[in-house]
């Protein structure tokens, strides 16, 4: 229960929020997200699902996560369209933006295809199955959601977490990020 309050008294805001045409607040962390990705073309109804990940370890950042995953064969490198960092290799709550996003390419980050090939990957650096996600996580990765479902890929695109899209397979994104909050953000 101690991480639904992680969320703390905005979250009836966003929920909010997720139920209308508009978000009613300023954009504060995705401004650096749609300066770099304004000229990127989105086709309506290509992407129906975003499903949030924890990097499972302490560090990291988009190009660490790149070569990782380049190394282990994966040609198109960082599995994720978004990571939200933590503070240790890149800032706290900075949202960077993947190629595969850029690109507008299926991602990596589950082990269906046919998932892959519709879900936006967003990853959240940390293992949330130790620690619980910062607050200064918790909001870029609210905002992102809301400017994704508003103003990118419509509101018929479901949340979930990596182990509602995958049960019985995983724990990610960790035990105390807040799942509960998360469903609520797609209505």
């Amino acid at each position: 229960m101690a991480g639904l309050a992680l969320l703390g008294a905005t979250l009836p805001s966003l929920v909010a929020q997720s139920r209308n045409a508009r978000p009613k607040s300023k954009p504060r962390f995705t401004l650096p997200v749609r300066a770099r990705v304004k000229t990127v073309k989105v086709r309506r109804g290509r992407w129906t699902r975003i499903i949030v990940h924890h990097s499972g370890v302490r560090s990291g950042n988009a190009a660490i996560y790149d070569r990782g995953h380049r190394s282990r064969g994966m040609e198109n490198g960082l599995a994720y369209h978004f990571v939200i960092g933590n503070g240790v290799d890149s800032g706290e709550g900075e949202i960077e933006v993947g190629s595969r996003w850029l690109r507008q390419i299926k991602a990596g980050h589950m082990r269906s295809d046919q998932i892959n090939e519709v879900a936006i990957g967003i990853c959240l650096v940390g293992n949330f199955d130790q620690v619980r996600p910062t607050p200064n996580q918790v909001a870029p990765l609210k905002e992102l959601l809301t400017y994704l479902r508003h103003e990118v890929v419509g509101t018929h695109v479901k949340v979930q977490s990596h182990r509602e899209a995958h049960p019985g397979h995983t724990a990610c994104p960790g035990r105390y990020f807040p799942v509960k909050e998360l469903q609520r953000l797609s209505g």
